[in-house]
């Protein structure tokens, strides 16, 4: 294959996001490179929101996170994050699920002070701005131009991954206006789609395209007629999250393997079995079984792997057409 823009993207999941944080540390043994090095652009929604920070930024200094550390943070920080006390599901009925505290605290730590501007190559991070009524894209690649739009990573990452029932939005006050953000997984949980929509305007010289695309396991529910037909407005909220984003995903997967001039690989495990399809359960042993689906789904598609890697291996390709975005009227309020 020609050289071609390559096209990172990350799906959301809460502690889920164990298992694409486990894809990319193969995904980086198999190049024998960090990521940004390798992908044109690197975008993710809510928990993969966090990978692609960490793994597209100078988190610490000149340089960013491995796939090993991140997947060490979800595993050292999730059960504070996800902590669960005898009142968590009383008070989810009234308010967020968890406190935000534990959270930001643990962002804080892990991204300090860094900047949105010290990205190693090209972001798109995703959120839903509830004042507007608007999808909100952070685009570290708009910062050359509009200095004033660099945004703290912790604020980010906070957005991004503020799910609705499980956090509070992130309230963000800037010079260019103020926003009340949520998950990006709202209307975007498989962001490959708009990843590769944001590198046809970053590269628009460019005709071939491998898109990336690592999932948090398919939660393979099945919601009886017996039991939804009856659903009123409390029922409906415990499930409408989690069937918004599964089916937004899908759809994804659909359209990226129709498109003429884009090579898709999509990783995502068929089945979470034995570990649960929540994406709070951060328990020891649920901990310890997302590793084994992702370790045992990247056992069973490795010769997929192999061929991703030899596609990739030449790196990023932007030199053939440098960045050239060519903003849209209709598409202003999309960040």
């Amino acid at each position: 294959m020609a050289s071609s823009i390559k096209v990172l993207s990350i799906d959301g999941g809460g502690i889920r996001g164990i298992i694409p944080a486990m894809i990319l540390m193969e995904l980086e043994a198999c190049l024998k490179r960090k990521l940004h090095e390798v992908f044109d652009l690197i975008s993710g929604t809510s928990t993969g929101g966090i990978l692609a920070l960490g793994i597209g930024a100078a988190c610490r200094g000149p340089e960013p996170y491995s796939p090993s550390e991140l997947l060490r943070f979800y595993l050292q920080n999730g059960p504070d994050i996800f902590r669960q006390r005898w009142f968590t599901k009383l008070r989810q009925v009234f308010r967020p699920k968890y406190s935000p505290a534990p959270l930001e605290r643990v962002l804080n730590e892990f991204f300090g002070k860094t900047g949105l501007q010290s990205a190693l190559t090209p972001l798109l991070i995703t959120s839903y701005d509830l004042e507007s009524q608007r999808p909100f894209f952070f685009k570290s690649q708009k910062i050359a131009d509009q200095p004033a739009y660099d945004w703290k990573i912790i604020e980010v990452a906070r957005a991004t991954s503020a799910a609705p029932t499980y956090f509070p939005p992130l309230r963000a006050v800037h010079a260019d206006g103020n926003y009340t953000l949520v998950d990006g997984g709202v209307f975007v949980n498989n962001p490959a789609m708009a990843a590769y929509a944001e590198a046809r305007r970053l590269y628009p010289a460019a005709d071939q395209f491998i898109v990336v695309s690592a999932g948090t396991g398919d939660r393979d529910d099945r919601i009886q007629y017996s039991a939804a037909r009856e659903w009123g407005l409390l029922s409906w909220a415990r499930q409408i999250v989690p069937v918004m984003m599964d089916s937004v995903s899908e759809a994804v997967d659909y359209e990226l393997d129709s498109l003429a001039g884009v090579k898709y690989f999509r990783f995502q495990p068929p089945s979470l079995a034995p570990a649960s399809n929540a994406m709070d359960d951060a328990s020891a042993s649920n901990l310890r079984n997302l590793q084994g689906v992702a370790q045992r789904y990247i056992r069973s598609v490795s010769a997929v792997f192999q061929e991703a890697c030899s596609l990739l291996q030449e790196g990023r390709g932007s030199s053939l057409s440098g960045i050239g975005e060519q903003p849209r009227q209709r598409n202003s309020m999309l960040r």
